[in-house]
């Protein structure tokens, strides 16, 4: 086939079109005007998982069946550019058969279809040329997804720093002490975070929970901590309640209790049976323990806000040599 006038390149002037079509580089198609295959690209072949023979001939919903709905769209652009007017469908969702005939696999193409014409001008046919786009389509998706759990962790982030903030306030004797323990929860809060992303925000290992927040005292040169259990998974809502919780039995130890004499000691257990989680935080070696007379914030944390974020049990016993607490959470 002869292109150009005068001048034009030797090199340029046959084309081999019918290879040139076979190999473009995205999917495209054929049809005539009763919308059976006159034609197919490799790249349709491969993106439909089909071969030549099984397609051309064939109208083009029996090829790809599908219901009313998935097949309407497409059967009206067809028609369309077959009455002579291009036309494109973007974004649409299409099932294509599976080779086994029993499932199916929906793809999201955008479609042009332009009218073929024959030698005197007449429609003959039409073109299809799609572009995949599921996996745009799938990652925009997931970003819409991330975007609205972000925002609804981050509301419930700032309700939670809300409630401390109150509460410490009023438990407060002064500005300092206000400033000093409501620091001191926030940091709790913002190291099981930051485990939590670490990891994805799938979860987090209890053992790595308990380390993150035991660390500091096992810098102090305490080295009467330990930790023994089995590898359990914590969801995201596990992990910061339990934070919480960790973060103020640890405060409590430094100010009353393992931490806050050369001779005590802490051992954290934690078992699981029958989907239950019991953690046992034992604190020992110490003398006139006794229950403490006035309810705080923090004890509040620990007895009434974990139980009911966790939907689980706590519960704490004092003995005159340490004090003992038994948190239980259900593990579906």
């Amino acid at each position: 086939m002869s292109l150009g006038g005068e001048g034009t390149s030797t090199a340029m002037t046959e084309i081999d079109y019918r290879r040139l079509f076979k190999d473009l580089p995205t999917p495209y198609m054929v049809l005539d005007t009763d919308l059976r295959f006159l034609d197919v690209n490799d790249h349709y072949l491969e993106a439909t998982q089909r071969t030549r023979a099984e397609l051309l001939g064939a109208y083009v919903f029996d090829a790809f069946p599908g219901n009313a709905e998935e097949i309407a769209p497409f059967e009206t652009a067809l028609r369309e550019a077959l009455d002579g007017r291009p036309s494109t469908l973007e974004r649409q969702r299409f099932p294509i058969p599976e080779t086994d005939g029993g499932s199916r696999r929906d793809v999201v193409w955008t479609c042009r279809h332009v009218p073929v014409h024959d030698e005197v001008g007449r429609v003959c046919g039409v073109v299809q040329h799609a572009v995949d786009v599921t996996q745009d389509v799938a990652a925009e998706q997931m970003r819409d997804a991330v975007s609205h759990e972000f925002a609804h962790r981050i509301k419930n982030l700032l309700a939670t720093i809300t409630v401390i903030a109150r509460r410490t306030a009023a438990h407060a004797q002064t500005m300092d002490d206000f400033t000093t323990v409501f620091g001191q929860r926030i940091d709790a809060m913002a190291r099981t975070h930051q485990l939590l992303v670490n990891g994805g925000w799938d979860g987090m290992l209890l053992s790595d929970l308990l380390e993150g927040e035991l660390t500091p005292f096992r810098n102090e040169g305490r080295s009467a901590i330990t930790l023994r259990g089995p590898r359990v998974m914590l969801t995201s809502i596990q992990a910061q309640a339990l934070g919480m919780a960790f973060h103020e039995l640890s405060t409590n130890a430094a100010k009353y209790g393992a931490f806050s004499d050369p001779n005590g000691r802490l051992d954290v257990r934690w078992v699981l049976e029958a989907g239950k989680l019991r953690i046992e935080w034992n604190e020992s070696g110490l003398e006139g323990v006794k229950a403490p007379d006035n309810i705080g914030f923090g004890s509040r944390i620990i007895e009434e806000v974990t139980p009911m974020q966790v939907e689980g049990e706590v519960e704490r016993t004092f003995t005159p040599n340490g004090m003992c607490c038994t948190i239980d959470v259900p593990m579906v």
